[in-house]
């Protein structure tokens, strides 16, 4: 119906198209025979005489699509795809505005499956489907469900929930932090509010963790030495290498440090140990002396087993701003061979090199209470309306705030 049509038929990997549709002659066999001119097993594509073909291949064979001029896109098991591919093939749809279909099993992390398919909710231009397994005629009904019992008596509900029931469920048994939920965060007005008797007590953080090539990621946080809480007040996490440099960092650390707590000898600034050169630019550049982190001697599991015990015993609370640090634990997620995984998890570090630096445990410490100050030298002022007064700015106001 539709002559000199370009089709195509994408899986992850071209091995994988041959397997799903190509080995047991699916698609070769589907269609009168009577159409089809010519089938290359070589490069996987069917050449009919109405001079239209399909074509399979793998996203990891994405440099080769750039410039292609299809007719219809069809992406198979896309949790699993190059992120490069839908970047290089996407302009090419313009030509003939070309359909594209996207299929496959939701993941169990966040990844281009998730955005693409908020953005196809989300779009009059798009149509979005979500079919559980129970719609397929072709399947026995009383098979799955005793695979939904012996999964749910496996612990593993996760994987029933994203493989038969085709919604995204992140971390499930392989989540390395599974006690997460979204109670530890908190609105960022109503967090400085809370914190804000106890801003003398607290002791700040600022932890960079410069990238080079992926993610510059800076976390702001503090701690009450008394309760123990942990406070996750900002973040920067620039992806853009374009806005990586130290001048233009700087300038965003000098200002989310002043909008947290604008007296700098009470902050300690901390750094990824083989970031020298950040070290010294910003020495130079803002007057900043950043310590270097101690990771080569320190295991990162046991760091992550202290982040997880802050969560358990709520010690650990995180603002509003910190949208990347919650997306990062959310998604942190042991691979097949359960090795802790080595992307997304810049800030997760950075929180790690936080607890390191500061000595933090969960041992019990009492509040004093009271304190006798042997001279004026040990304390700034006297009560907190002179020390608004001699540094003449208040960074807890907000106009906004009797709305909370």
């Amino acid at each position: 119906m539709n002559p000199a049509s370009s089709c195509y038929y994408i899986s992850p990997f071209a091995k994988q198209s041959k397997e799903i549709v190509w080995a047991n002659r699916r698609l070769q066999n589907f269609g009168p025979r009577t159409y089809v001119k010519s089938i290359n097993n070589s490069e996987l594509r069917i050449n009919f005489k109405n001079g239209s073909f399909i074509k399979c291949d793998g996203s990891d064979n994405f440099e080769a699509y750039r410039g292609i001029t299809p007719h219809f896109v069809l992406y198979d098991e896309f949790k699993d795809f190059r992120p490069e591919f839908h970047v290089a093939m996407s302009p090419n749809l313009a030509v003939n505005n070309a359909p594209l279909v996207i299929i496959g099993t939701p993941p169990d992390r966040e990844c281009q499956y998730v955005q693409m398919a908020k953005e196809y909710q989300e779009n009059d231009d798009c149509t979005y489907f979500q079919f559980s397994s129970y719609m397929n005629p072709h399947l026995d009904k009383d098979w799955l469900n005793n695979e939904r019992g012996l999964l749910e008596r496996r612990g593993e509900f996760d994987v029933w929930q994203r493989e038969y029931m085709a919604k995204f469920v992140p971390g499930g048994v392989n989540a390395i932090f599974p006690m997460l939920s979204r109670d530890i965060v908190m609105n960022h007005k109503l967090l400085l509010n809370e914190i804000r008797n106890d801003r003398k007590k607290l002791q700040y953080y600022c932890v960079a963790d410069p990238g080079t090539t992926t993610c510059f990621a800076v976390l702001f946080g503090a701690i009450n030495p008394y309760n123990k809480r942990i406070y996750l007040l900002d973040e920067i996490y620039e992806t853009d290498q374009k806005k990586t440099s130290v001048n233009q960092i700087g300038r965003k650390i000098l200002d989310k440090r002043h909008g947290i707590w604008p007296r700098p000898d009470d902050w300690v600034f901390v750094a990824d140990e083989a970031a020298a050169w950040f070290m010294n630019e910003m020495a130079d550049r803002f007057d900043i002396g950043f310590m270097p982190t101690k990771k080569s001697l320190n295991k990162k599991d046991v760091g992550l087993s202290l982040i997880k015990d802050t969560i358990l015993q709520q010690k650990l609370v995180i603002s509003s701003n910190c949208k990347k640090m919650y997306w990062e634990m959310e998604n942190y997620i042991r691979d097949k061979n359960n090795n802790i995984p080595k992307m997304d998890d810049h800030l997760i570090d950075s929180l790690r090199y936080l607890l390191d630096i500061a000595g933090y445990s969960l041992n019990d410490e009492k509040e004093p209470d009271d304190i006798e100050w042997s001279n004026r030298e040990t304390k700034r002022f006297y009560t907190p309306e002179e020390d608004w007064k001699a540094e003449n700015i208040d960074p807890w106001r907000d106009d906004d705030i009797s709305d909370y």
